[in-house]
């Protein structure tokens, strides 16, 4: 068996991939998955064949703004290659959504399993499932908690914690849903999870730092 080493793009992660797995000129990713999950279909049509599943935060390739099913108002995107997308579950590439990291957390991570180096709803380990809510909300994070906590400059007293903060321990990060409950992917219940502020520092220590992550990049 044959691997390719690559590098992400948009945040320089490396890894190692199956070659026959690889394309070596993919199209240009035009928009991304905006809910939990969507099916691609082999024609403008419910009823056709499921050619394939894909889950939030992942990239597409659109070819025609709209397709419309026969006898419907219901908008379907033209993927390059094959298949079609209903249009309603994407966003174009670089276009935030109107949501908060909670409400987004909550409504596709809730429950997904924690999955060491994983960023999805079907797996996802504590700095994958930050990285994606904040790219969602127009945010650019890179992959590692430790990375993460040195990018952002917007450090708050504990005292002055708020929902949406990040707290940081050595090797992990959650998000607050409140400045008592933290929303994170953990390995002790192996699952993306909420539970008291509280008990995460019982376990893992005071955290090093909270960040404010609207402030990237700031003084």
């Amino acid at each position: 068996m044959e691997w390719c080493k690559i590098r992400v793009v948009h945040d320089g992660y490396e890894g190692y991939i199956e070659t026959e797995s690889c394309d070596f000129s993919p199209p240009t990713a035009t928009h991304w998955v905006k809910t939990r999950a969507t099916l691609i279909f082999e024609e403008p049509d419910i009823k056709t064949k499921v050619l394939q599943r894909v889950l939030f935060g992942s990239e597409l390739s659109v070819t025609e703004a709209a397709v419309r099913e026969e006898q419907a108002n219901n908008a379907f995107l033209k993927l390059q290659g094959e298949g079609y997308v209903w249009a309603d579950h994407c966003s174009k590439i670089g276009a935030a959504l109107n949501s908060t990291m909670i409400d987004l957390a909550q409504n596709i991570y809730l429950q997904a399993p924690y999955l060491w180096g994983g960023r999805s709803s079907d797996g996802c380990d504590c700095s994958g499932l930050v990285q994606m809510l904040a790219m969602a909300t127009g945010v650019s994070l890179p992959r590692d908690s430790g990375d993460q906590e040195r990018a952002l400059t917007l450090s708050m007293e504990y005292e002055q914690r708020a929902a949406e903060d990040l707290v940081y321990w050595p090797g992990h990060v959650g998000v607050l849903k409140s400045p008592e409950l933290l929303l994170h992917s953990t390995a002790h219940s192996l699952q993306c999870c909420i539970e008291p502020l509280s008990d995460v520092e019982l376990r893992a220590g005071s955290p090093t730092s909270v960040k404010r992550i609207s402030h990237i990049g700031s003084d």
